[in-house]
């Protein structure tokens, strides 16, 4: 007989001359198992909890484009916490939309900007330039956008951020931006639809 066989057979003994032992392991493992469940029900009732807290935030109350004043174009709903980003906003008095916003969507830090005008628009380190296309391609404000000149990309990542009389305002960021009237001087620049 193995050794395995042998400790088996004399486990067994043991436990059929003791009953008590087996009962007592038996207790102990019912009593790990229901001390983890228990614990597990503590975590499901403190997250029902917070799921159960509301808190007021803005959600757009149309579509809203890129420029919008904010006031007036969003309604308070409650949403529970778990729901609700720390960059939700409780307040849009003074700003406009950066962004595109959906119909019913949370209105965040991103969606935001401080202030009016095209220059509200412009991101963090990016500057404001006004071209002329030729041909016009179209873009609205908000919209993304690659800046061209005879067939070479000039700007990669542009955005249109306002039109001033025939000429579109488009922000780059600042180490390309300088290139842009530059292209201008020499030819036409053309604005690339980003999807």
């Amino acid at each position: 007989m193995s050794p395995i066989s042998h400790a088996a057979v004399s486990i067994r003994r043991l436990l059929a001359r003791r009953r008590w032992i087996y009962w007592l392991l038996v207790s102990g493992l019912a009593s790990a198992c229901a001390a983890q469940v228990l614990a597990r029900l503590d975590e499901v009732e403190a997250e029902r909890v917070r799921w159960g807290e509301t808190r007021t935030v803005l959600v757009a109350a149309r579509d809203i484009v890129p420029g919008e004043p904010l006031s007036g174009v969003t309604v308070d709903r409650h949403l529970p916490i778990a729901m609700i980003p720390e960059s939700a906003v409780t307040d849009v008095v003074n700003r406009i939309a950066r962004q595109h916003v959906a119909l019913g969507e949370m209105i965040t830090t991103v969606d935001i900007a401080a202030g009016d005008g095209p220059q509200a628009l412009v991101p963090e380190g990016w500057l404001a330039v006004a071209i002329v296309e030729s041909p016009s391609s179209g873009a609205a404000i908000g919209d993304r956008v690659q800046v061209a000149s005879d067939g070479v990309v000039i700007s990669s990542d542009a955005l249109v951020v306002g039109f001033v009389d025939d000429a579109t305002l488009v922000a780059a960021p600042a180490h390309e931006a300088p290139l842009l009237p530059a292209a201008a001087a020499g030819s036409a620049l053309a604005l690339l639809l980003v999807p």
